[in-house]
């Protein structure tokens, strides 16, 4: 036989030794069959700030542009409502106390997640929108309807079981764009503590 033959077979026979015996490559991480118009994400939190204490649920859709085997990043639309559930006893600056408050939220923004393959992730996103404030107040006038903007930052830790994702999440948010003269404002935005789950 052709020497130059055996040494070709040889050499063949040890490429494709080698190849089988190479682990196969994990699936993408950040993969999700969840179609586009179908919610991602959804969480409960509580916003602290001068003494008002106002639960909220939004839920987020997610559109990626960026995804690789462990990271993803994508734009985030999330609609929430929020209300007081505690109040402070006066207003800062102005007479009479708060008696009611309600936060619809329209927030877009980007976040990145990462999973590692132990089923640990975390992540963070920073996002802006349109808030609609409806106040009571225990002083004329009686109620307040105001528009203003609410910038928020968060950041995610949690862990995946199957294709769910649970966890906490901790943030802080602050109004923008608001008339001097709004009671509510004092009252928006602060110390954000809450649970997460994804379905990404």
């Amino acid at each position: 036989m052709n020497r130059r033959l055996v040494t070709v077979l040889v050499f063949t026979l040890c490429l494709c030794t080698t190849a089988s015996a190479q682990p196969p490559r994990p699936a993408e991480l950040s993969a999700s069959v969840t179609p586009p118009w179908f919610p991602r994400a959804a969480s409960l939190s509580v916003s602290l700030r001068e003494g008002a204490v106002l639960p909220e649920a939004r839920v987020q859709w997610q559109l990626l542009f960026f995804r690789s085997r462990k990271d993803s990043l994508g734009l985030l639309i999330e609609p929430s409502v929020a209300f007081a559930a505690a109040r402070p006893a006066s207003i800062p600056d102005a007479s009479g106390a708060l008696t009611s408050l309600q936060l619809y939220s329209l927030l877009f923004g980007v976040g990145y997640t990462n999973r590692t393959e132990s089923g640990l992730e975390w992540g963070f996103q920073v996002s802006t929108g349109p808030t609609w404030a409806r106040g009571r107040f225990t002083t004329s006038p009686a109620r307040e309807s105001a528009w203003m903007g609410l910038l928020e930052g968060r950041a995610r830790m949690g862990y995946r079981f199957g294709a769910v994702g649970s966890g906490i999440t901790v943030g802080y948010g602050d109004p923008y764009n608001y008339k001097r003269s709004s009671r509510s404002r004092p009252f928006i935005g602060g110390l954000q503590l809450g649970l997460y789950a994804d379905w990404r």
